[in-house]
């Protein structure tokens, strides 16, 4: 699986990226609505993480991120979007992620499919 889209990097400290992830997602969903995109987190590191935002059907303008993602291997968690951090703390139980894919849907429920090496 190709993952193409616009990335940038968040702080980890003190949750602060449910916050920042939160106006990047809004700010693109204000452009491409919010069930058209997805959200990838990866690269975590010292405090800090890459998340790229992308088109769930093909490119986005302004497109500066490609990267190439196993085809399998996935576990799927769907939920409430107000419930995402008590989400995270269940999957975390499991150790650390590689990557995680985020959709958003507009009656306020998500899946998180993820990924551990």
């Amino acid at each position: 699986m190709i993952f193409t889209g616009i990335t940038r990097t968040f702080s980890l400290i003190g949750e602060e990226q449910y916050n920042t992830i939160g106006a990047f997602w809004d700010e693109m969903a204000d452009i491409y609505g919010l069930e058209n995109l997805r959200g990838l987190g990866y690269n975590w590191r010292c405090g800090k993480m890459d998340y790229a935002i992308g088109s769930r059907s093909g490119d986005i303008d302004g497109c500066n991120f490609s990267i190439s993602l196993p085809d399998c291997g996935w576990i799927r968690a769907d939920g409430e979007t107000e419930r995402l951090k008590e989400m995270y703390d269940e999957i975390y139980k499991g150790g650390a992620l590689t990557y995680e894919i985020e959709t958003f849907r507009e009656d306020g429920t998500c899946t998180v499919i993820y990924y551990r090496k």
